[in-house]
């Protein structure tokens, strides 16, 4: 992105400094750390001033290239929320109100050096008319995996993994058997995907803290999404 190379310039130079700083434990630089499964390049970027999607798949594409120039051996995934968009304009009938924030699924994870999808889940937050359903979220759920699940098989022929999901514990009515019920949910499909040779092989729920640790983030949204690992269950292992 030529005009606004000047812009980007702190961006190059801070993904440059975390891809090749060394660890001061190991003695390992981070882009040759065999522990570190991937890289994302920002969670959730949007571009609203630009529901074309032209900017923001720029900028993924100058990033991506730029990373892996520097480390070549990891995995790299985008962040993004994954609504559809104009590259497929038939598919943003998906989209949890029509949502268009300068993101495309399909042409965003199109790029070569792109190595998997991922979407997140949260209904309760795009569709708050559902709140007071656990069916109708779940309904949601079935959709967007479902639709993304199947891009990734058949378009993109890439992996695909639920990034972030959760279950606000200040939904009216909630409680744990909600929760779970919701988590088993996801987890199935994921489980469902990958024993079939399907493209969705991998969850990651937003988000795990140990007790104590509930005000970490008080201002935070997100802290309506902390869930407790409590001492019985580190006892389990």
């Amino acid at each position: 992105m030529e005009q606004n190379s000047h812009q980007d310039k702190p961006v190059v130079l801070d993904l440059q400094a975390v891809l090749t700083r060394i660890n001061t434990v190991t003695g390992v630089a981070y882009k040759d750390d065999p522990t570190i499964f991937a890289w994302e390049l920002m969670n959730e970027p949007r571009c609203l001033t630009d529901p074309s999607g032209a900017h923001l798949q720029s900028w993924i594409q100058e990033m991506a290239a730029h990373v892996k120039s520097i480390d070549n051996h990891h995995l790299l995934e985008i962040g993004l929320e994954r609504f559809y968009g104009e590259s497929m304009p038939e598919k943003k009938q998906y989209n949890p109100n029509n949502y268009l924030i300068g993101t495309d699924f399909i042409s965003n994870n199109q790029i070569v050096e792109v190595d998997f999808a991922t979407i997140h889940v949260y209904p309760e937050q795009w569709l708050p008319s559902t709140n007071m359903s656990q069916e109708a979220q779940l309904a949601f759920v079935d959709r967007w995996i479902e639709a993304h699940s199947l891009d990734c098989n058949s378009v993109l022929k890439k992996p695909l993994m639920i990034g972030e999901f959760g279950k606000s514990f200040k939904l009216p009515g909630y409680n744990l058997e909600k929760r779970n019920e919701y988590f088993q949910r996801i987890y199935n499909a994921i489980y469902s995907s990958a024993r079939s040779g399907g493209s969705c092989a991998g969850g990651l729920f937003w988000q795990p803290l140990s007790l104590g640790m509930d005000n970490m983030m008080p201002t935070m949204n997100y802290i309506n999404y902390l869930h407790f690992v409590s001492q019985k269950m580190y006892e389990l292992y």
